[in-house]
């Protein structure tokens, strides 16, 4: 890893949909050079995929929030599948200390959320909170893991 990937990783960070063209004109580097570089992240698993972020400003409706789950009465599997087949979940971390998980969730309104979270108190303890604003989102800092 050197300067030129953390550049890389940067820009694809803020749009992975750039075109190998403009990553070579930003880093100065040949297509070939950024397409080889580009793959051997990949391969190390540096690069896991490559998405899209949906903004939620654009889905005015939509209520996001996290839920701590406790004293969680299934298995981890059963756990996370239950959550996993949820179209409302968003993200799920496992976390250490007295709660179990940390779930992100999306809805269309309150009543869903009444819905999600009377499923989720048959298997667990839960704490919400609804996200009022992002302050932060998506912030990448290579020093932090090592890079």
């Amino acid at each position: 890893m050197d300067k030129t990937d953390r550049k890389l990783l940067e820009i694809l960070h803020e749009n992975s949909r750039i075109s190998i063209v403009e990553l070579s004109q930003k880093v100065n580097l040949s297509r070939p050079s950024i397409k080889e570089r580009i793959n051997k992240l990949i391969e190390k698993g540096i690069i896991t995929n490559f998405t899209i972020q949906i903004s939620s400003e654009q889905f005015k409706e939509n209520i996001t929030f996290f839920t701590e789950l406790s004293q969680v009465r299934l298995p981890v599997e059963k756990t996370l599948n239950l959550l996993r087949s949820s179209p409302y979940v968003n993200e799920v971390y496992i976390v250490s200390g007295e709660v179990n998980y940390l779930v992100k969730a999306t809805v269309s309104n309150t009543t869903e959320m009444k819905d999600v979270l009377a499923k989720w108190m048959q298997f667990s303890n839960i704490k919400s909170s609804i996200v009022l604003e992002t302050a932060i989102d998506n912030q990448l800092n290579l020093d932090l893991i090592g890079f």
